[in-house]
Formats: structure tokens, sequence, C-alpha cells
């Protein structure tokens, strides 16, 4: 049977001066219609153990951040949007965060009590300026840090690192194969962490990230594979993700993916990564989620790699009553091997009952969050068959999927 989602909470760090970027508030510029903050809480979005997001502000900034969110992002977190003000360091508005986080999450501390929650509860620090995370490192990020205690994404050096001095000279020629770069996000156990950040804020102790706090006074910190394309927004410059090379030329696939299940009672109906309350829901080897396949399906095909069943076919014990949602980031990770990703994505469900109206915002937000896409990127249509075939007579539930792909780093 597939695991429970994980259950964690997420800080995202916003309250920052942009120095470096002018004095211009960073997280607020756009990227493609989007704020660079709203792409950032993108990854979070459908990941179902989220209990809540607090997201740092400069002093008096606090509504205009959240304006800065689109109403979708706004819709799909609710009430378990916090908006809190930032400290004059980051270190300070992380802890800040950390604080309204463990409040938040008292009152669900049951019978052993807030603390427990706040100990055992593993919390993701993110950049507010880092919009190009997928949900996929969120996934994997907190279950190394369920598991460990503490983790962070490390891609490894592309430059040769050197230790230099001020008088202008190479003082030490490092090891690339043994350094790496720290990304966000890093996840850690809430409760140990605040802990370790009360502490230096006593002692006036700063540091660069809170992997270095947790390692001063908690312990080791493990790590998971980071991702090339999570840069962060610094200087203007870093707002294009494009291949800056002029005569780089412009490619472009497209997949198209297909499916259909029947439908059974006493079995969930899963759409985009969602349970929708239902009479009946898929019969598959898997959970069934037929939108979710046809997506698989579209991306694969794409990227010219296959179907479903080559890669996840159920004569193979390992997928049953597998959750979708791994299938699909598996799925993805191959097409992002093989150079390409997701652009755009149009989906079409057919099913007689129910109706699907009220989900379709939950579904899109579902598949952007677990795609690494914006939720305007996704487009999610519901259609009936009007009583005709197998469909129309409400015994399957068919679905359909266009996926625009790009080259990774491409426009």
């Amino acid at each position: 049977m597939a695991a429970s989602p994980l259950r964690f909470v997420a800080l995202v760090t916003a309250a920052g001066r942009s120095e470096r970027f002018g004095g211009e508030k960073k997280e607020l510029f756009e990227l493609d219609g989007r704020s660079v903050l709203d792409r950032a809480l993108s990854p979070f979005l459908g990941q179902p153990g989220l209990l809540f997001l607090a997201l740092t502000a400069p002093p008096g900034r606090e509504e205009e951040l959240r304006a800065s969110l689109t109403p979708a992002t706004r819709s799909a977190l609710g009430e378990r949007l916090i908006v809190t003000q930032g400290g004059a360091s980051r270190r300070d508005s992380v802890r800040l965060g950390l604080e309204a986080l463990a409040e938040a999450l008292a009152p669900y501390g049951g019978a052993e009590g807030a603390s427990h929650q706040t100990d055992e509860t593993v919390v993701l620090v993110h950049d507010g300026a880092r919009p190009w995370a997928s949900a996929e490192l969120v996934r994997r990020v907190a279950a190394a840090a369920t598991a460990r205690g503490a983790a962070i994404p490390i891609v490894p050096l592309v430059d040769s690192p050197k230790r230099i001095n001020t008088a202008g000279f190479v003082e030490e020629h490092l090891i690339r194969s043994s350094l790496g770069g720290a990304q966000t996000p890093q996840g850690f156990r809430l409760g140990a962490l605040l802990a370790a950040h009360r502490r230096a804020f006593a002692e006036g102790i700063d540091c660069t990230d809170d992997a270095e706090l947790w390692a001063r006074f908690v312990g080791p910190v493990a790590w998971v594979e980071g991702e090339r394309e999570n840069r962060k927004i610094t200087f203007k410059d870093d707002l294009d993700p494009r291949d800056p090379r002029p005569d780089s030329p412009t490619r472009i696939s497209i997949g198209e993916g297909w499916d259909l299940h029947r439908l059974a009672p006493g079995r969930r109906l899963m759409l985009g990564g969602l349970e929708i309350p239902a009479m009946a829901g898929e019969v598959a080897h898997s959970d069934g989620d037929v939108l979710l396949h046809a997506i698989i399906d579209a991306l694969l095909g794409g990227a010219a790699l296959g179907d479903i069943g080559t890669h996840f076919p159920p004569s193979d014990e390992r997928w049953r009553d597998a959750d979708s949602r791994e299938l699909l980031c598996r799925a993805l990770k191959l097409v992002r091997n093989a150079g390409w990703r997701p652009e755009h994505i149009d989906c079409t469900i057919i099913i007689e009952q129910p109706r699907l109206a009220q989900h379709r915002e939950g579904i899109r937000a579902s598949i952007a969050s677990l795609l690494g896409m914006p939720i305007a990127a996704v487009s999610v249509k519901a259609k009936t068959s009007e009583g005709v075939n197998a469909v129309g007579e409400g015994a399957a539930v068919e679905a359909r999927a266009i996926v625009l792909l790009v080259p990774v780093g491409g426009a």
C-alpha cells in the first residue's frame, strides 16, 4: 500500500531588503504574469501533508506581499497561510516565522501537548526568491528530514573552488568533488530548530543558513540531490532563466496522453492527485488516478520515452496500489533527465458523476505543484459523455492530456 503523506509545515522567507537587487523588492517582480514570491510558494500548494505555511514580510508590508499572491494560491492555502513580520536579519526573520508556526500548531497538540506537536513536526525553510524549486524536491527534503532530523538539497559545484585572501592571492585549491552548493527548501525538526534559533539570538550568533545553526547546536545534517534549475534570484539578471546564447535554437515537443478506467462502488475516485467525494472510484492496479495516468503518458510521449505501461507495468507487483503522484514524479524525473520540462498542460476529464466544477481549481493546484509549474500554465476541463458509451452510462471515467515540453533551462 502507498505510504501516508508526510506531514510538515513550511516557512518562506521574504523579509529581506533586496539590496543587491537595487533595493526594489525582488519577490514582487513578475515572471510571466506571476510574482517571484507566488512561484516560490507553488511547490508547496498541492502537498497533501502541508499543515501551515508561514510567510515572513518586511515590517508594514505584510498585506502587500499577501496581495502579490494569485487568488488561486491564496485559495489553495486558505487559513493555512500565515503572514508574519520578519526581523532585521535573516536569522531573526526565520526565528519569528518559526515562532508563528509553533503557535499555529499549539491547538493541535492533543493529549501529548503542544510541545510534542512542535518537536515531531518537520519544517521546510525556503527562500522567497527561489521561484523554480519543484514539488518533487519538497517531498524529498521533507522525507529525508522526517527520517534523519535535518536535510538540505545540495548541487555539485561546476567551477573549481578556491580559497582567496584580501591581498589578491589564492590561498588554497579546494577539492571540488567534496564540496557542494546548498539550496532551499531545507528541512528540520521544528522544535529543535526553533530552540537553536532562540539560542543563537540570545548569544548573538549569526548564520548564512539554518543548516549552519543546526550543525552548531543540534547535530549532523543529511543531504539530498538538489536541482540545477532551483536558483536563487539575487541580481536583476537572475530573473531570466533562459539560455543567454543568441544562437540557442528554440525547440518544443508536444505529448498526448489518454486513459480510461472502470468505476466501481467502494473504490476511491482519484483525479489529479486529489480524492474526490463520489459513489464509485477507479478500478486499477495502482490507485487508478486516470488524470495523472494521462498526464504521465503525455509527458513520456513528448520526450519519446514510451508510455506508462513501459515504466510501470501492471504485471509488476511493485506498482500495486501505487500512489500515482509518485509515478508522476518518477516520470517527470525521466523527462527532465532527457532534457525536457513541461511548459503548459491542457487536460480534459470525461465523467458523468460527480460534477467537478467545485473541484477544478484544487485539481489544477495539485497538478501544478506536482509538476513544479505555475497554476496559470495548467488547464483542467470537465465534460460528460451525454449518456453515450460506458462513460456516459457511469461505468467508467476517461481523461485526456496534452503537454507542451521545452528544453530544461529554456524559455
